[in-house]
């Protein structure tokens, strides 16, 4: 048996309302500072920015793998990434691992993270807060190269100690 298919019969398919998802990413200069946004807590700015990276193919695949597909650990990262009274003995590796791709510019996926990044955060809190913001974890970048340029030395070895023994032979 076929059944004919009637298209005047099916449900109009409305457009989304508001914008594209790339549309919304991308930098407005002509939206001013305070309008339209919320003064956002450091969780509710990085659940934004973890939803934002998980919608971009690219940044989603890369950060499922160094996170070990654990992207609540990725959010809290970007909880403490994005908090400006955290500093670099604070970081966990998964953290450096984010700051790195966030300012490095190496390979293909720094290169694409950090201008998302900065447009999202643009978007989301405004250009002079992402400058702010964006600041900050360029400090964070740099402190964690300076710490790798000039790593900490070793602490000095302690001579061994004399067995029992040793302390008895010594008073006979």
């Amino acid at each position: 048996m076929n059944v004919p298919l009637r298209t005047r019969d099916r449900a109009q398919v409305q457009p989304a309302r508001g914008l594209a998802f790339q549309e919304y990413w991308m930098p407005d200069a002509e939206m001013p500072e305070s309008e339209g946004r919320a003064e956002l807590t450091t969780a509710e700015l990085a659940f934004r920015i973890a939803a934002a990276f998980r919608a971009h193919p690219h940044i989603n695949n890369v950060l499922t793998h160094i996170s070990r597909a654990k992207w609540a650990e990725v959010e809290k990262s970007l909880n403490r990434i994005l908090d400006v009274a955290t500093t670099g003995d604070d970081l966990s590796s998964l953290d450096e691992n984010i700051i790195e791709l966030m300012v490095g510019e190496r390979g293909i996926t720094g290169k694409i993270l950090k201008p998302y990044l900065l447009a999202g955060l643009r978007r989301i809190v405004g250009p002079t807060h992402a400058e702010r913001l964006a600041r900050h974890v360029n400090a964070l970048y740099l402190e964690l190269e300076w710490k790798m340029q000039h790593p900490s030395p070793a602490p000095p070895q302690s001579t061994p100690s004399k067995e029992p023994n040793d302390v008895r032979d010594e008073l006979q």
